[in-house]
């Protein structure tokens, strides 16, 4: 079994327009059944969760395993808040062919991806990005939407002052200007497009406060309990999306909303193959919950390129 390290992987990373190509395929894959994706694993820490996700394509030559697990008491310590690894299979004969030692680079890489991805097909006008939690999936969330719709304006909101500054420090090599929101409702009174990736429990983004015409990539509600969004954003959502109808209902924002609302949630792709018209449904809403779809593609990608690269 070959073991690659994350510098390895890092050098065999495919761009960002590559991997979005990519997911938006493989949701629309996932949405005519062409993927086997077992129920997710999850396993509560005493200051985190750790996730498995498992599956494969149809037409795939391998399985893949994912491993994402962490803390949030990490940052404390001078660790990452998450890490994992991957785990590549062949399908034929059930043997590993590879162990992805990402430390949790390419989870945070294929879901950026994903709301990028999402932010181009369904706000392809926005001008402003709001980003709602400035830490490592903050920066990489705000700088692939940025680049895949071509704007230059984020408002951040982070109840730690110092994680602004940091995502801001960040985002300047792009050329990319971060405003601090004093609060939530400034930020989404600010935003076209407004990306939410925190661990909160309680709802705190209120329907009330959004511009006309807003989308809302909504990432942090992964598990049981979490939660982003107040029941009137899903309520008056003119187009709800969800990733997977059963993650979402389960332990996604879908989990809080009444049967005749969550009756409406349209796929990923379901909407993706049917070329619905974002720009103009009004708000649109996509709960996001992870789908080993999007662990799947990156890590064939991976793979792949990395076997090209030592093969004779």
């Amino acid at each position: 079994m070959n073991i690659l390290t994350r510098a390895d992987i890092e050098a065999n990373l495919p761009s960002l327009s590559v991997l979005m190509a990519a997911i938006a395929d493989g949701y629309r894959d996932y949405a005519r059944g062409e993927y086997d994706i077992p129920p997710v694993g999850y396993l509560a820490l005493p200051h985190g969760e750790l996730h498995l996700k498992y599956g494969r394509a149809d037409t795939s030559p391998y399985a893949v395993i994912k491993i994402a697990a962490g803390s949030y008491t990490n940052p404390g310590k001078g660790l990452p808040s998450s890490c994992g690894c991957l785990m590549v299979l062949d399908v034929e004969t059930g043997f590993p062919l590879a162990l992805l030692q990402d430390e949790g680079l390419l989870t945070d890489l294929r879901t950026s991806a994903a709301g990028a991805m999402m932010a181009k097909r369904f706000a392809p006008a926005a001008k402003t990005m709001g980003i709602v939690g400035c830490g490592i999936q903050g920066y990489y969330q705000a700088r692939d939407t940025c680049l895949a719709l071509g704007i230059n304006q984020v408002v951040a909101f982070d109840r730690k002052p110092a994680s602004i500054a940091s995502l801001a420090e960040r985002m300047a090599p792009y050329d990319i200007a971060v405003t601090p929101a004093s609060d939530i409702e400034f930020l989404c009174q600010q935003a076209d497009i407004i990306t939410t990736v925190t661990p909160s429990k309680e709802a705190y983004l209120d329907a009330g406060w959004l511009k006309p015409g807003a989308h809302i990539n909504a990432f942090g509600c992964d598990s049981p309990g979490k939660r982003e969004l107040c029941g009137n954003v899903l309520e008056r959502a003119d187009l709800l999306l969800v990733d997977s109808y059963d993650q979402c209902r389960d332990h996604g924002e879908l989990q809080y909303a009444q049967e005749h609302i969550a009756e409406k949630a349209v796929s990923f792709g379901q909407a993706l193959a049917e070329e619905c018209d974002g720009s103009a449904a009004g708000l649109t809403v996509a709960d996001y919950t992870g789908v080993a779809v999007q662990d799947i593609i990156i890590a064939t990608l991976v793979y792949d390129a990395c076997i090209s690269h030592v093969s004779p």
